[in-house]
């Protein structure tokens, strides 16, 4: 049956994390005086929203969904986290919410696990059938800084993705990618959108019925027509895939401001993106700001809009 095949996975994991839990001595701690980093925001924020989710999960009894954010989603969220901070370390008080997080949504489903971590890792007097479920709990999930935290990893995730593209082409030319030179990466930031994507967003909006939820075809391919937008060979797809992401995601995809600063995040990062993938120097750039770019800069550039960055990669 399919719950038993649940289960068994679950039993699998817990194999594990216990382990994780019990080898606090084997991660990197901050002193609990540190402030809180952008990471520990985001760690933060996304342990609030998967007990807030697991907690209406078991109020629905969808005890599976409960297992999915309570457990293996919370152990993704804390291996990205301790993942990220190898070289600045965890921050105490937030390893402890983990722990303390973890047992307590588990503890309907694994009851004598959580009261083994419960007295053995928490060192608590009391049972964890005395323990109540988190008051400190916002009342809503803070959807800006897990957003930011989505961001940071689509950006590592273009990153390698530039760079592997970048190691095909040049195994494919007489001057092999030498992996033991120095590595440089250049992040372009945009602060505005392209003018003809901003043009296509205010039609989309002007021709879309709200109260349908559907978008007036004609009246948007006229507009285009008129305006001589169709011009362009990029407009049409676009207009095509913003409609498709309306559907997807409501109408709010046609908003697309990023609502954080990009170039205090990837300045965050840097570190990270140093250590974890290579690079000597991580140059974040501010295309809004910056004075000038050489030719192979200026190219890179071009495919930078807010929310998604480009990149440049060269050895030295």
């Amino acid at each position: 049956m399919e719950w038993i095949t649940e289960a068994q996975k679950a039993l699998q994991q817990l194999e594990i994390s216990p382990e994780q839990a019990v080898k606090v001595g084997d991660i990197a701690l901050r002193p609990t005086s540190s402030p809180l980093t952008t990471v520990d925001k985001i760690f933060n924020a996304e342990m609030d929203a998967l007990t807030l989710a697991s907690g209406a999960d078991y109020k629905k009894t969808m005890y599976r969904d409960a297992l999915k954010n309570g457990l293996y989603e919370f152990i993704k969220s804390r291996e990205w986290y301790v993942n990220i901070t190898a070289d600045t370390g965890m921050h105490p008080e937030l390893l402890r919410k983990y722990i303390t997080r973890q047992v307590i949504q588990l503890c309907p489903i694994t009851p004598h696990w959580a009261e083994h971590i419960w007295k053995t890792v928490m060192s608590s007097p009391d049972s964890i059938m005395d323990a109540r479920w988190p008051t400190d709990l916002p009342s809503d999930p803070d959807y800006v800084t897990i957003a930011i935290g989505d961001y940071i990893r689509k950006v590592v995730k273009s990153a390698r993705d530039t760079e592997a593209a970048l190691q095909r082409r040049t195994k494919k030319t007489e001057h092999s990618h030498n992996s033991n030179t120095s590595k440089t990466l250049d992040i372009f930031v945009a602060q505005e959108f392209p003018k003809w994507q901003e043009e296509v967003i205010a039609v989309l909006k002007t021709g879309y019925d709200s109260a349908n939820k559907k978008f007036d075809k004609k009246k948007i391919l006229a507009e285009l027509s008129t305006s001589g937008a169709l011009q362009n060979k990029k407009v049409m797809p676009f207009a095509q895939k913003m409609q498709q992401q309306v559907g997807q995601f409501s109408v709010k995809a046609l908003h697309r401001a990023v609502e954080f600063s990009e170039t205090s995040v990837l300045s965050d990062i840097q570190n990270y993106l140093k250590s974890t993938m290579g690079y000597t120097t991580v140059n974040v750039v501010n295309l809004a700001s910056c004075v000038s770019l050489d030719p192979k800069q200026a190219k890179a550039a071009e495919s930078a809009v807010p929310g998604k960055p480009s990149f440049l990669i060269y050895s030295h």
